[in-house]
This record gives C-alpha cells, sequence and structure tokens, in this order.
C-alpha cells in the first residue's frame, strides 16, 4: 500500500467523510485521530481553531506529515494546556513526535503563556512555518530534541521567537526572527546550529545564557534595538575559529554589536566593528591551511617522543581490563588499546616505565603512531618540503610518509608546525582521510550531544569514522569534545579501531566505542559513484531506500513502478484529474495507491489500452517530461535553443523539446559522463532517477542545491 493521506478542509470538510481529497475532514483533531505512522495531512486555507471544533494542543505522533497550503493561509490560532520542567504550565498549540514533520502552516497563540510550536524529542522537520503573535514563545526545542527548523519565520512573540531549554539542539537554518523580544534565547546546555539566519529588529538579536555552546555561522544578526548577540554566565558560544570561520554579519545594532558578560571570547572571521563589541572579546586571525590539511592545532605540546615500531603482524586483543605493560595506566579506560598496540610493538612509552596516558600529542607523534600502524596504505602524493622541519628532526621521515600517504598535510605558508598539538577532530577526520573510509550519511553524526561545535569541514569525515566504529570517547560515548587536544591514551584507542576496521586487530568490547545509529541512511556500492550526492540526499529526507542487503544498486533500471513511489513520496502532489482504472494494476498491487496519486497528480499517465505498465522501465527523456509538466515548472515562453549545447540534441522526440529546455533551464538536466550528451532515449537507471528527482526537489526550493560537474547549464547555449 502507498502511503495514506487525509484531506481537511475547515470551511468546507466534515469529520463524518471519509478524509479524501473529494470529501475532507473539518478538523485537524480528527484527522490525527486517524492517523497511522506515514500519513500525510493535507491541510487547506482556512482558520483551525477551538471555534471550528480543535482540542488543543495537537500532537503530531510519530513519522506524521502535516502540509498546510503555504503563504500564511493555513493559520492553526488557540492552545491548550501543557506542562513541561523548562517553562511550567503553558498553553500550547502543536507538539512534534519523534521524525514527525511540519511545513507550510502559521502557528499562533495569543493565550496568556502561549506557545506555537514545541519540539521535545527526537529529529522532527519543521520547513517553510511561520510562529506569530504568540505571547511567551514562538517555539520551543527542549530536553535532547534534535530537530531540523528550514525555511521558517518567527514574528512578534512575546519572549522569544525560538527558545532552547535543557539540552536541545538540531540545525537552524535560513531562519527569519523578527519584532520579538528576543529573536533567539538560549538556555541550560542548549547547543545547536545556527545557520544563514536572520534577526532583525528584534529587542535583543540572540540571548546565550547558562552553559549553553551554540554554534553560529554565516548570519545576519542586523538593525536590533538592543544587543545583537549577548553571552552571559558561562555560555561558550562558537562565533568562529581559526579553522572554522564564523562569516556571520552583526552591526547596526541599537546596543553592542556583542555583548560579553561572561568568560573571555575568541571570534573569528566575521563581519563586525570592534568598537561596538563590549566585555572580554578578541578578534583572531585564520590559520585555515590548504585544502586538504588537518588544520591548526589549538596549542603546543612539547614533550619527549614516544616514537612507534612497526610490525606487519597483528595480535590478539588484550583482555580489556587494566593494563599489563604501563604502570600509570591501572584501570585507565584506554589501557585494552594502549596494550594492544603495544603487543604489537606499535607502541611504547617512557623510560620510567609510564605512559601518560591523558599528555596531549603533537603532530609528529601522531604521525609516528599512524605511519607504524598502516604501513600498507598507498602513497599518493608527491612529497613536500616543509621549511620547519629539518632532515634531522626526530621526526622528518615519518611526518614525509603521512603527508604522502594523505593523513596528514601542510600549511599554506610551507610549514608542517610538527610540534603543535592536534585536535580529536583533526585526529578522526585524518584517520578517516588516510584510510579513504566509506563515506556515510551526514546524519551519521546526529548520535552526537555535542555535535553543533564540529567544524564544517570535519562532517564527512566524522561520519565515515562513526560508521566504521573508529570513534571512542571516554568518559560519554555521545559527548565528541571535538577541539579539544587528543589524549595519547584517546589516539591509542582511535588508532586500534582503525586497524581493526583493517582487520589487522581483534575487536575489543567497550562502553566508549561510539556505536552508529543503525537507521542512518547508508547504501554499500555508492560511495564513489557518481551519484552518491543526490541519493544520500533523498535518503537523508526519507524519500529512498536500499536493498536488505545494504546496497542500492544505483546502476539498475528503475521502472514505472518504483518512480511512480518515489515521486508521490517527494512531491505529494494534489488532484488534478479523476481516476483512471489500469486493466494491470489490481487493487492490492504495492505501487497501487502510489501510481493513483501520481496519475492525477499529472505526473504520469497510462496508455492507449488501459494499461500502466507498472514493471516497464522508464527512459530519461520520460522523467523529465513528467518532472516539468507534474511540476508545473517554467513558463510557457521557453527558448529552445538552450538544447544547442547538447551533442545528441537531434535525438530528443518532438513532443519532449519543451519539457526538455524548460528542464535545462530550472537546472534538471544532469548527465553523467558526459554532461553535453542527453542519451535522451537510454533507460534511465535508479542513480540517474534519485539525480533528477532531486534537481527538481532543488527548484521547488525543497532541498538544498548540491554542487555537481554533471548538472547541465544553461547559460551554455551554442552560438
Amino acid at each position: 500500500m502507498g502511503q495514506q493521506s487525509i484531506y481537511i478542509n475547515a470551511t468546507t470538510g466534515d469529520d463524518r467523510q471519509d478524509g479524501s481529497a473529494a470529501h475532507p475532514l473539518k478538523t485537524l483533531t480528527t484527522a490525527l485521530a486517524r492517523s497511522t505512522p506515514g500519513t500525510t495531512l493535507h491541510v487547506a486555507p482556512g482558520q483551525y481553531t477551538a471555534a471550528s471544533g480543535e482540542r488543543f494542543p495537537l500532537v503530531l505522533g510519530t513519522r506524521l506529515r502535516l502540509v498546510g497550503s503555504g503563504q500564511g493561509r493555513t493559520i492553526i490560532h488557540g492552545g491548550g494546556g501543557f506542562t513541561h520542567g523548562a517553562v511550567g504550565t503553558v498553553s500550547l498549540t502543536c507538539r512534534l513526535a519523534e521524525t514527525a514533520q511540519l511545513e507550510a502552516a502559521t502557528l499562533t497563540n495569543p493565550n496568556p503563556g502561549g506557545i506555537g510550536l514545541w519540539l521535545g524529542e527526537g529529529r522532527a522537520i519543521i520547513q517553510s512555518v511561520t510562529c506569530q503573535g504568540c505571547d511567551r514563545y514562538g517555539a520551543v526545542i527542549a530536553a535532547t530534541a534534535l530537530p531540523t527548523v528550514l525555511d521558517s519565520e518567527l514574528v512578534s512573540n512575546g519572549t522569544a521567537g525560538l527558545a532552547l531549554f535543557q539540552q536541545g539542539k538540531g540545525a537552524l537554518v535560513r531562519l527569519r526572527c523578527h519584532q520579538n523580544a528576543t529573536g533567539i534565547a538560549l538556555h541550560d546546555q542548549a547547543a545547536p546550529l545556527i545557520q544563514t539566519c536572520e534577526l532583525t529588529q528584534n529587542d535583543m538579536g540572540i540571548e546565550i545564557a547558562d552553559q549553553a555552546r551554540p554554534v553560529l555561522r554565516g548570519n545576519r544578526i542586523r538593525q536590533n534595538r538592543g544587543a545583537g548577540v549577548q553571552i552571559r554566565a558561562q555560555a561558550q558560544p562558537d562565533l568562529g575559529t581559526p579553522w572554522d570561520l564564523g562569516a556571520n554579519v552583526m552591526r547596526d545594532n541599537g546596543g553592542s554589536d556583542i555583548h560579553n558578560q561572561g568568560s573571555n571570547l575568541e571570534i573569528c572571521g566575521n563581519d563586525v566593528v570592534p568598537q561596538n563589541l563590549q566585555g572580554a572579546i578578541a578578534l583572531v586571525s585564520s590559520a585555515l591551511p590548504d585544502a586538504v590539511a588537518v588544520p591548526a592545532p589549538l596549542s603546543s605540546a612539547a614533550g619527549d617522543p614516544a616514537a612507534p615500531t612497526p610490525t606487519p603482524a597483528p595480535s590478539p586483543a588484550p583482555t580489556p581490563v587494566g593494563s599489563q605493560r604501563f604502570r600509570d595506566l591501572g584501570t585507565h579506560w584506554a589501557a585494552p588499546f594502549v596494550d594492544g598496540l603495544a603487543d604489537q610493538e606499535l607502541i611504547k612509552g617512557f623510560l620510567d616505565g609510564s605512559f601518560r596516558p591523558d599528555a596531549p600529542v603533537t603532530r609528529a607523534q601522531f604521525a609516528a603512531l599512524v605511519v607504524a600502524s598502516f604501513p600498507d596504505q598507498p602513497q599518493h602524493r608527491p612529497p613536500v618540503a616543509f621549511r620547519d622541519v629539518a632532515a634531522t628532526y626526530w621526526g622528518a621521515t615519518v611526518l614525509d610518509q603521512a603527508q604522502r600517504q594523505g593523513f596528514l598535510s601542510g600549511y599554506p605558508d610551507g610549514t608542517m608546525r610538527p610540534e603543535q598539538s592536534i585536535t580529536r577532530i583533526q585526529a578522526i577526520v585524518a584517520i578517516a582521510n588516510g584510510l579513504a573510509l566509506p563515506t556515510a550519511g551526514v546524519d551519521a553524526i546526529g548520535i552526537y550531544r555535542d555535535r553543533a561545535q564540529v567544524p564544517s569541514y570535519a562532517v564527512d569525515g566524522l561520519a565515515a569514522a562513526t560508521q566504521q566504529r573508529l570513534v571512542v570517547n571516554a568518559p560519554e560515548a555521545l559527548v565528541l569534545r571535538p577541539v579539544e587536544p587528543i589524549t595519547r591514551g584517546e589516539v591509542a584507542a582511535l588508532v586500534y579501531q582503525g586497524r581493526v576496521h583493517q582487520g589487522n586487530a581483534t575487536a575489543i568490547a567497550s562502553p566508549y566505542i561510539v556505536e552508529p545509529d543503525a537507521s542512518q541512511p547508508l547504501f554499500s556500492d555508492i560511495p564513489n559513484h557518481w551519484a552518491a550526492d543526490f541519493i544520500r540526499g533523498l535518503a537523508t529526507a526519507q524519500l529512498v531506500s536500499g536493498m536488505k542487503d545494504g546496497r542500492f544498486l544505483p546502476d539498475e533500471p528503475m521502472n514505472r513502478a518504483q518512480y511512480a513511489a518515489l515521486v508521490v513520496q517527494a512531491f505529494q502532489p494534489l488532484p488534478q484529474r479523476a481516476a483512471a482504472t489500469f486493466r494491470d494494476v489490481p487493487s492490492n498491487f504495492w505501487a497501487a495507491d502510489a501510481i493513483q496519486q501520481a496519475y492525477r497528480g499529472h505526473l504520469m499517465s497510462g496508455f492507449p489500452d488501459q494499461t500502466f505498465g507498472p514493471q516497464h522501465p522508464l527512459l530519461r527523456v520520460q522523467v523529465w517530461v513528467s518532472l516539468v509538466d507534474g511540476l508545473g515548472l517554467g513558463s510557457t515562453a521557453v527558448d529552445l535553443n538552450v538544447l544547442g549545447q547538447f551533442t545528441d540534441y537531434t535525438q530528443i522526440p518532438r513532443y519532449a523539446l519543451k519539457g526538455l529546455a524548460i528542464a535545462t533551464t530550472e537546472g534538471l538536466v544532469v548527465n553523467f559522463p558526459e554532461v553535453d550528451t542527453l542519451r535522451p532515449n537510454q533507460i534511465a537507471t535508479r542513480g540517474e532517477v534519485c539525480a533528477l528527482v532531486y534537481q527538481a526537489l532543488v527548484a521547488s526550493d525543497r532541498l538544498p542545491p548540491q554542487p555537481s560537474p554533471y548538472i547541465a547549464s544553461p547559460q551554455r547555449v551554442s552560438g
């Protein structure tokens, strides 16, 4: 069966009806009561209030999706009693459970203590939602919730547009916070990523209090009546570091652009006026190395080098209780990993019999250990002469080999900085790069409580290392502490897990090894595939899945039934014509509902003999025409000359010329291996269809653009 849809219309609906498009329900309350996981609620324009029959707060359960009509026309107004330790007893409009989705609706709650939206668990998705005119908060993120909030507005709310409490995290992207008392307020241990948001004309832009640790990147915080950013108590925001620039614009606020009432704060790479900064704030310089380098370490920590000695033969893992070799390990959590490497003569201690597991590790010491532990990794880079590594330096040889193998890189000034410490995230990314770990979905890092502290350059490497069980964190497995200097014990655990991954060491049972979230999308056969980013993007949005054995089969054909299921899931088309009967699609066929919905939404059609051909493969040109027609892309006036950039444009069927020209102009044409060759009449593969559907979602402003050299440009018109 396809995904269930229920239609609601406060004006014409009736709760005694079946909830179909032709016979909608009247209230969201009744629709939610009839919903099961996977249901999509299509909500017509109108006012959904207690007077119209709603009972608040409304609760969107697991895997429910509520889609309004957009443009402020679907208004959910009012609230009901709700109690939570973070806010006490309040009036609440709507609460989202694990993986629920809310799109294109306006929430307003002027009741005393009114809150529009509550996100207190799991990974809900909110997109194009407006929370407006709420007495207290437009929206709240609390507990350990990890929501994604995109392209939404928080306007004219009493205490704050958006408030985060407890360990609330998540990604806040392209939000507009306007005319609130406070745009975004962070309390307790909240640690979200706040990216490309606009905070203007609030009494205060962002308040960061208690022990909050948000990461701010690329935001515009301007023309607020008071402070742009106010920092209090023990809060430690990340407003840019030398290795991950802030790129925030903080100017023209009525008070200070940044008012730091807490401890010393270093910021880097923002557009600020120093005279408008108040408190202990230091502007530091960028220290970014080249594109493949491990970023600049936090501090220097010279010490006695404990240079390891390589050996090709793995040994059995020791019993993970204490250390049998080093007097200062005792029952240290890293002891079994250290002993495991020592048993294989890959690591040594100091002359006094100690190992010093909590001492920081320099770049040279790190290079020595990885070169010894992974001697068979290919050397795929040319040698580099670093001006701060003399030929007589003890680590010159291992630094050279680590650089050639891809574990380390130098800096733009020609240095290697061998005596600087390496941070935890730098070491993890270095191992991921050097071992060429398979790529993983970026959602893999969502399990870390402090994932908002992960620099943007490190996300892919960390996701790969997490998926392969290389990451070891103590004392709490899900607390990464990414920018702290890594210790000798931590490096030993990381390297040991790398050898386990290669089959050169026996796995050790440890509660500190991070177990990947099995629900994260990962397909074993796409790491080096040209369409991998498009496939992962759709999988992350829960629009595609793979085979039971973990493969995706990107080069296999996609049939018409599979395509119908995909486009219905991706676009949720509304009916535009009456249903049809296809004699080769029985009612119990797995995709029967999706085929009808795709047909009624003008995304697909049948054949003249009243068949649909569910098992027939799709041609590439049919996919483009389907997306253009079904989504209403482009305009009636289109320049067919845009097709002249393709070497085989003469093979385009006459009926498809206009549609393919529109598809090109809208960025839907993706060609591999040659971007200027359409192959319009070839069968479309699963990977190709994913790329085209992803681009259609980009054109519909549903997903962010994905850079690819295979996307055809509408500007390349032949003359």
